[in-house]
């Protein structure tokens, strides 16, 4: 008979009730976690199907380096894609913040997009390395979706680093799940420290109602290295009565940036809709 796998409770545990629309990679992504820490705290064998009203220990993340489970093994990646955008930033208490995206590529969406990050010596030897999902639950062919990577402690002897992308899968009947939604009259300033977006996402779908959009703005230097990114959920409460198909609805955010005004930048939205959510979800 096979162990019953028994939840790990912080010391003073946080606790997330899922809602409609939500994913393991995205409720791990809001509070700071890896998909495999959720996973082994809550005992969630498969991280594609949850129940709404579920309640989710959040649990404190594990340092970087320490040894993953096996729930969610490194595959080898089916389709070529693209690491870019790479840059690492130091915080104000001297941990590493590592920001980047990887493009899809190829002809099909794409999900559970895994990658490794190591910092390396003088001598390109490792001397830490952890793995973090991208931001994005699903990318649609010819879309990029932004990740980061915090490393609490980074060691004083690193001088480079790696990113390797160690998972990546068809998402088949899960695309399912998402609605099309175009982003039109983007528009991107400086308010203070901060830079704020404006624009309208239109319901491109034949048929779906849109519940709630999930936008991803990421911020760009002149040489398109990744500067900042920010994920920002638009909720059925400020889309009463949901988005039909040809409407459309304005959003606002702001996002922090390194090194300055960003050169240029990205919106990718993704819609959410009851007949779309996976059984369970």
């Amino acid at each position: 008979m096979a162990d019953t796998p028994t939840p790990t409770v912080s010391p003073t545990p946080i606790v997330h009730v899922v809602q409609k629309g939500d994913t393991l990679q995205a409720i791990a992504f809001d509070y700071g976690v890896s998909v495999d820490a959720l996973q082994r705290a809550n005992g969630v064998e498969n991280p594609q199907f949850l129940q709404v009203g579920q309640h989710l220990v959040i649990p404190m993340e594990e340092e970087p380096g320490a040894a993953t489970s096996d729930l969610l093994l490194p595959t080898p990646t089916p389709h070529p894609i693209e690491v870019q955008g790479v840059a690492f930033y130091e915080t104000p208490v001297d941990s590493l913040l590592g920001l980047g995206e990887v493009a899809n590529t190829t002809a099909v969406t794409l999900t559970n997009v895994q990658i490794e990050v190591a910092l390396l010596d003088a001598l390109n030897q490792p001397v830490i390395q952890t793995d973090t999902f991208v931001s994005m639950d699903v990318i649609p062919p010819g879309v990029r979706s932004p990740f980061s990577i915090l490393i609490t402690t980074p060691p004083s002897d690193w001088v480079t680093y790696r990113v390797t992308v160690v998972r990546g899968q068809e998402a088949g009947a899960l695309a399912n799940a998402y609605v099309p939604v175009s982003v039109i009259e983007a528009q991107g300033a400086p308010v203070g420290p901060q830079f704020e977006v404006t624009g309208m996402a239109e319901n491109t779908s034949d048929s779906r109602v849109v519940e709630s959009i999930d936008f991803f703005v990421t911020a760009y230097d002149a040489e398109g290295i990744v500067t900042g990114f920010r994920r920002f959920t638009l909720g059925n409460e400020a889309i009463e009565g949901g988005l039909s198909p040809g409407e459309k609805r304005a959003f606002s955010l702001s996002l922090i940036t390194h090194q300055g005004a960003p050169a240029d930048f990205t919106v990718t939205a993704v819609g959410h809709t009851a007949e779309g959510i996976p059984p369970g979800g």
